[in-house]
């Protein structure tokens, strides 16, 4: 397949380009801000730079089979106003889909947020079925992209696919980066560095372990039911607390502990139902937590040699 990924630099589609071209058949253009040079060289691979919101979509999505739009500029834990996700993210992809209808791209795949867009007011695993319930203002911008997405696709010939994906932790994950709890706490704890908690520990999520999220991403690619909705996760709640117990008793460092005030952007509860993705997964069992602590440890490690 003719694949571009729009934001193909980040953790995710780093994995996901990777992945994919080891399929020789398939031809993989990924479009991000950051320079090709900064990633290496990579032949397989073509590099298109440019800004998200300041792009003209139609020359780069021509000849597309599969687009797949992982583009974000905020994260959950910012506070912003809604008028500037509207216009960094909304229009953006708004344009973007509209450009892919215009030029007959066969399906476009926009990862959304499993945590946000609920809200986790039900403390209940959320179907796909649930109603959105967003409390800030990135849940409002993927749920908003989420209807213009239905709406622009909708009686054309692209399809679509949302996933709602939850908290990928992993190797290649940006420890200093705004995202990835796991991530960001098993390399403070190998650099002996206080781990900050916001609130008493007791938020949850439903981390998923980076391998584990880009084979369901690829099964709903290929198996899932077109226009509609994949939740993505474990399945499985654990409090932050729980995250600093096992990355204390795994690994063999000692945990600093320092708290902070709660924040109220947090959603204080979010595990996804998966039932729905189960009925169409080749993944033979999702990799534990503490499993999955000790290959990002190892990473890191192996890193600083």
């Amino acid at each position: 397949m003719n694949i571009v990924i729009v934001g193909g630099c980040g953790f995710i589609g780093r994995h996901l380009s990777e992945k994919l071209r080891e399929d020789p058949e398939n031809r993989i253009t990924v479009f991000d801000r950051s320079h090709p040079s900064a990633l290496g060289s990579n032949g397989a691979i073509r590099y298109v730079q440019g800004a998200f919101k300041d792009n003209r979509f139609d020359d780069l999505v021509t000849g597309a089979d599969l687009v797949v739009h992982l583009v974000s500029t905020s994260v959950p834990g910012s506070a912003r106003a809604a008028s500037k996700e509207i216009h960094a993210n909304l229009i953006p992809s708004v344009e973007l889909f509209e450009a892919c209808v215009r030029r007959g791209v066969g399906c476009i795949v926009f990862l959304s947020s499993g945590g946000a867009v609920y809200g986790g007011s039900a403390r209940k695993p959320n179907r796909e079925s649930d109603l959105p319930d967003p409390i800030n203002t990135y849940g409002l911008q993927k749920v908003l992209i989420e209807a213009s997405l239905r709406e622009i696709t909708h009686g054309s010939g692209t399809r679509h696919q949302i996933i709602r994906l939850s908290n990928p932790y992993g190797p290649g994950q940006n420890p200093k980066g705004p995202l990835g709890l796991v991530t960001k706490l098993v390399y403070m704890a190998l650099n002996h560095e206080a781990v900050h908690i916001f609130g008493d520990g007791s938020v949850m999520r439903d981390f998923i372990y980076i391998q584990d999220a880009i084979h369901a991403i690829l099964d709903v690619m290929r198996f899932g039911e077109p226009d509609t909705i994949y939740n993505i996760g474990c399945g499985v709640g654990t409090t932050v607390a729980q995250v600093v117990e096992t990355i204390g008793r795994v690994l063999p460092e000692t945990v600093l502990i320092t708290h902070n005030p709660a924040r109220t952007v947090d959603v204080p509860y979010s595990v996804l139902n998966i039932e729905k993705y189960r009925r169409i997964s080749t993944l033979p069992g999702f990799i534990p937590l503490d499993e999955g602590i000790r290959k990002t440890y190892d990473y890191f490690k192996d890193q600083q040699q």
